[in-house]
């Protein structure tokens, strides 16, 4: 379904500087999955979603490499009008923050059927209703119809949130990419969010991107997760194998910072230092100034992804 290979971005500076932000990322999304893609906030899980679909503004961007590639179309190479035609109607994107991302003045029925009358000329408000029922009914609104006329201030954080997934699946697009889509709702939610996300993959065959920096959480809802940090791809293997098989040192230093719930009490410890700026990275491996396994090797050779077990893939020098 989608195919990224030695895709890398390079982002204009506010001083004129280059920020390398993705470099050579390489991945593959099979149709009926979902990827999950983690790291901790400021690692490129946003920004490498939004590039790839042209959302980032143009005039941001220093240089683009690498191919993106979706059902055989290299997005890296059409024109915006091709890429709005694209957009909302085969590949669909749940934004971070429902409040920022729905407009305050639109009732629901009309911020999710917009959609509708933007790739279907001449659609009849009949069908644009339908559609729009059926969308808020698979985000999992059991009684859609009474919040049609609710503005976003009338809808608790959950209804928002599925609001958000509801206006990605109007067109019943073939792509999903959702943006940490479960951040702003409390636990109980986000199980049942999660449930009925994993229920539309498996028995709709929905493709998905799902981002987030909690590894529980993309556990629960995808078949692969891919660990970005500083911009580069240092894991990637089935979710199974990652959580429970971690070889890079940062995919178990994130392990080791989830909080779990056992019966001797563990704290969780968090990873010392924090992310360099895009323009500052280490010249050997990204990692190399806050892991605890470093040797000198990882401070002046940048490594390579390479595959130890059948599909799990690691960029370690060890």
């Amino acid at each position: 379904m989608l195919k990224l290979t030695d895709y890398s971005l390079t982002l204009k500076g506010s001083n004129g500087e280059n920020l390398p932000v993705l470099e050579h990322i390489n991945l593959e999304v099979e149709k009926g999955t979902c990827l999950g893609i983690a790291g901790e906030s400021g690692s490129g899980k946003s920004v490498l979603c939004m590039s790839m679909i042209g959302l980032l503004p143009e005039s941001s961007i220093k240089d683009k490499k690498g191919s993106v590639i979706f059902d055989g179309l290299d997005l890296t190479k059409l024109s915006e009008k091709e890429m709005n035609s694209l957009r909302g109607r085969r590949i669909g994107f749940v934004f971070q923050e429902p409040m920022t991302a729905m407009n305050p003045l639109m009732k629901l029925s009309e911020q999710i059927g917009e959609t509708v009358c933007a790739h279907i000329p001449g659609v009849t408000s009949q069908e644009v209703h339908a559609r729009v029922i059926k969308a808020l009914l698979r985000a999992g609104f059991k009684e859609p119809e009474k919040f049609l006329d609710s503005y976003p201030h009338q809808l608790s954080g959950g209804m928002r949130q599925r609001a958000m997934i509801a206006m990605a699946l109007v067109m019943e697009p073939e792509l999903i990419i959702a943006d940490e889509p479960t951040t702003a709702i409390d636990a109980e939610l986000q199980l049942q969010l999660l449930a009925e996300l994993r229920k539309l993959i498996e028995e709709q065959g929905l493709t998905m991107i799902f981002i987030s920096h909690d590894l529980g959480v993309l556990r629960a809802v995808s078949d692969k997760i891919a660990i970005l940090y500083c911009g580069n791809l240092v894991e990637l293997g089935t979710s199974k194998e990652v959580i429970e098989k971690p070889l890079h040192p940062y995919t178990k230093d994130l392990i080791s910072s989830l909080p779990r719930l056992v019966q001797e009490r563990i704290l969780p410890a968090p990873i010392a230092g924090t992310l360099p700026e895009p323009d500052k990275k280490p010249a050997g491996c990204v990692y190399s100034d806050r892991c605890k396994e470093v040797a000198e090797e990882c401070k002046n050779k940048r490594p390579c992804m390479k595959e130890v077990a059948e599909g799990h893939f690691v960029n370690c020098i060890k």
